[in-house]
């Protein structure tokens, strides 16, 4: 029996030398794992299992434990030495792909996974997305910006160009705008980003702007949208959940986090341009959701537009239009009124997102400006909904949305560009938008685009060089 120890010191020791926080660091410290704040809990398992290690082996060595545990113990071993070798393959894979100086030598990935590609289909549109080495839906720049005169565009879903190819998102059709205008140094980088409000374009600007250095930051604002997120989301952050709520949200946390460590584990082995299956996806979740309506929202989803249910339960419209339309079907009429509590305390919460946003630009010689993003309750524009669309032509004659979100901009004396008029007083209203979704189609994108271009030509906002 003693002489067969040495054989489970042997492979013990060998899985060791990849599970200790050593090794852990220098395969996931370059990776959003790390700089996400995740790399905690796996730093404290890693440490876990190597002291654990070590105690096994002195163990065995003392003949203390029968041969059952000791061959469990070997069997986890083998487990730990198979999985850390696809994880070295995975890192040998990216060391000789053609990208490495870009994508290991880079530390900076700043909003999503570096080199990432994905391609989104549904009925309404077909794009796709391409990730740059340092993490934004753009094409690949210098972080150096050296004669160029730089812009940053921060936003969500409208900025980041949902629906399109990045050429034909609004940053970048803004650049080619401005340079078809004479502005030949001119650099657009979009940094946007879908499901994102002020207090996250804070947050992602903290980290961006002191790394490219711009000239100008132009932050997107939706109309409506962003207010309503800055309460929803810390409402969540502040609600007091039951048993059964928080053992849902911890699972969901903890399902997310070895999704995210197998992910980094295995990025170069998994990272083939893929398309991905949105509408499979958004299918399985909005049915499940439907299946467990209770009676009122069931009668709310019904009362939709056939085509509408019909979208949902084919899974070509998102499940985040889903939860809006049945469980809070009033977030229009909430926030579009500046005397309700909510209304304040979203103003109020803009307003400090947009001083500090501020105060980062000043603090890095960006000039900052806040342009309000039209929606389609406000504007006119043909978007199918909800039975409440028919108070549309009510909130585009009484926004209250553009007055909030221009003494915002005023409070915190910056420069305002406001699309809404401009968009009111287009023809063939049905052009512009995708029809269900509601984001902006291709059109769209090159009328917001060349709006800004005007503005900001017009009222001097650029330097030529």
């Amino acid at each position: 029996m003693k002489s067969n120890n040495w054989i489970y010191t042997f492979f013990i020791s060998l899985a060791l030398l990849f599970w200790n926080p050593i090794s852990y660091y220098l395969i996931y410290g370059n990776t959003q794992l790390f700089s996400h704040g995740q790399n905690i809990v796996f730093y404290w398992i890693y440490s876990f299992i190597f002291i654990s290690g070590i105690i096994f082996i002195y163990l065995i060595q003392k003949n203390k434990l029968i041969e059952k545990s000791k061959n469990i113990i070997l069997s986890t071993a083998f487990t730990g030495i198979l999985f850390s070798v696809f994880v070295i393959t995975n890192s040998i894979i990216g060391l000789l792909s053609n990208n490495i100086s870009e994508k290991f030598n880079n530390q900076e990935k700043l909003i999503f996974e570096p080199n990432s590609r994905a391609r989104y289909q549904t009925i309404e549109f077909d794009f796709e997305v391409n990730i740059n080495s340092i993490g934004l839906r753009d094409n690949e720049i210098n972080i150096q910006k050296g004669n160029n005169y730089r812009i940053l565009c921060f936003g969500d879903s409208w900025t980041y160009g949902w629906g399109v190819n990045i050429e034909n998102s609004w940053p970048k059709k803004l650049e080619k705008y401005l340079l078809i205008n004479g502005y030949n140094n001119i650099e657009v980088i979009n940094c946007g980003q879908p499901g994102l409000y002020t207090s996250t374009y804070k947050k992602h600007m903290e980290r961006i702007v002191p790394l490219l250095n711009p000239d100008l930051v132009l932050v997107g604002v939706l109309q409506l949208d962003d207010l309503a997120q800055l309460f929803s989301n810390n409402f969540t952050k502040n609600q007091v959940f039951n048993n059964a709520e928080f053992f849902k949200i911890y699972t969901g946390k903890i399902k997310s986090i070895i999704i995210s460590y197998l992910k980094y584990s295995f990025t170069n082995i998994l990272s083939l341009p893929q398309t991905v299956e949105i509408t499979s996806h958004w299918k399985k979740t909005n049915n499940s959701m439907i299946e467990d309506f209770y009676h009122w929202q069931n009668i709310r989803f019904y009362t939709l537009n056939d085509t509408v249910q019909s979208l949902f339960k084919s899974g070509n419209l998102k499940p985040g239009l889903l939860d809006y339309y049945i469980n809070f079907p009033d977030r229009i009429i909430i926030f579009n009124d500046p005397n309700h509590p909510a209304t304040k305390y979203s103003i109020q919460e803009m307003t400090k997102d947009f001083k500090e946003m501020r105060d980062i630009c000043n603090k890095h010689n960006s000039d900052l400006i806040f342009i309000n993003i039209p929606m389609n309750y406000f504007i006119g524009h043909v978007v199918i909904r909800t039975p409440s669309d028919v108070l549309n032509s009510c909130f585009e004659k009484n926004n209250n949305i553009d007055p909030a979100y221009r003494s915002i901009a005023n409070i915190n004396n910056l420069p305002y560009i406001e699309l809404t008029d401009h968009f009111i007083g287009l023809q063939n209203k049905s052009e512009y938008l995708y029809k269900y979704d509601g984001h902006p189609n291709e059109k769209g994108y090159k009328e917001i685009a060349e709006y800004i271009g005007k503005q900001l030509i017009e009222k001097k906002h650029l330097n030529k060089k």
